[in-house]
């Protein structure tokens, strides 16, 4: 009876000692998510810092004083790129050792 005793009391010493080790555990990796979501909140503080500062500095007035002090042309970038091309002459397949002259080359991919 004794040693049952002692079999049960040793048990619940090794589940509790678990039980507190998992609990420790998951503490550690709240305390870890929560310093890596305030460390990406001080990282996005920073980001919208950096771009404010640029916004200040970067004035159309302090620009055209840059490009005038580097003695280059420079052209402004237009509002729509280039138009695109417009479309080609569909290509067809044609039928693999038969030569013809009119025939646009076809490869495969495109």
């Amino acid at each position: 009876m004794f040693g049952k005793s002692i079999a049960i009391v040793l048990g619940l010493g090794i589940m509790s000692t678990a039980l507190l080790a998992m609990r420790q555990k998951r503490y550690e990796v709240a305390a870890k998510i929560s310093r890596t979501h305030w460390r990406l909140i001080e990282q996005q503080r920073d980001i919208w810092r950096f771009r404010a500062e640029v916004a200040s500095k970067v004035r159309p007035d302090a620009i055209r004083m840059a490009l005038e002090s580097m003695k280059v042309q420079w052209r402004p970038i237009p509002h729509r790129l280039d138009a695109p091309a417009p479309p080609t002459q569909p290509r067809l397949a044609t039928t693999p050792g038969v030569k013809d002259p009119d025939a646009i080359p076809v490869e495969f991919g495109g």
